[in-house]
């Protein structure tokens, strides 16, 4: 039975490892989407990362319920008490978790980036329309309307 539950456990953490590396092919997308100033392509990857973090939540609570049965079932605390004698899918279970560990790394770093190149880009923005804003200020004095009529009086 629970080597049944281990191997369930491998499928699920294989699966969310699919959808992983699709977010981190989605995050170089959003890299180059930042780069390139895309901003519908920068929306798009946005939206679908969202849509595989909600896919790899519920993968996430599947993991979890497993996971739990076979602590209680064994009335352990972590899964490495289990004996990989008995339980030889667990290596291949540590494996596929590694993995996983590996490329939300990965992610992790790249969204790093995508977030420092964001607010380097807010922040080159910002700039531009306080220089845009000053521009305007000094137009509308150049701009002045007199209202009233007045005489300049040259030496000659």
């Amino acid at each position: 039975m629970t080597y049944e539950k281990i191997d369930r456990l491998i499928s699920i953490t294989r699966e969310k490892n699919k959808l992983l590396q699709d977010m981190l092919s989605l995050t170089k997308k959003q890299k180059e989407a930042i780069k390139k100033d895309a901003h519908d392509n920068l929306a798009t990857c946005l939206e679908e990362k969202d849509r595989i973090i909600k896919q790899i939540d519920q993968l996430d609570r599947s993991f979890l319920e497993f996971f739990s049965e076979i602590k209680r079932e064994h009335q352990i605390d972590s899964i490495d008490q289990l004996d990989t004698n008995l339980y030889p899918n667990l290596k291949e279970l540590k494996e596929v978790v590694k993995e996983v560990t590996s490329t939300l790394l990965a992610i992790s770093l790249l969204d790093e980036e995508n977030s420092k190149s964001i607010k380097e880009k807010l922040e080159s923005t910002k700039a531009e329309l306080t220089r845009i804003k000053n521009g305007q200020k000094a137009y509308k004095g150049y701009k002045y309307k007199f209202s009233e009529s007045f005489l300049l009086d040259e030496k000659k």
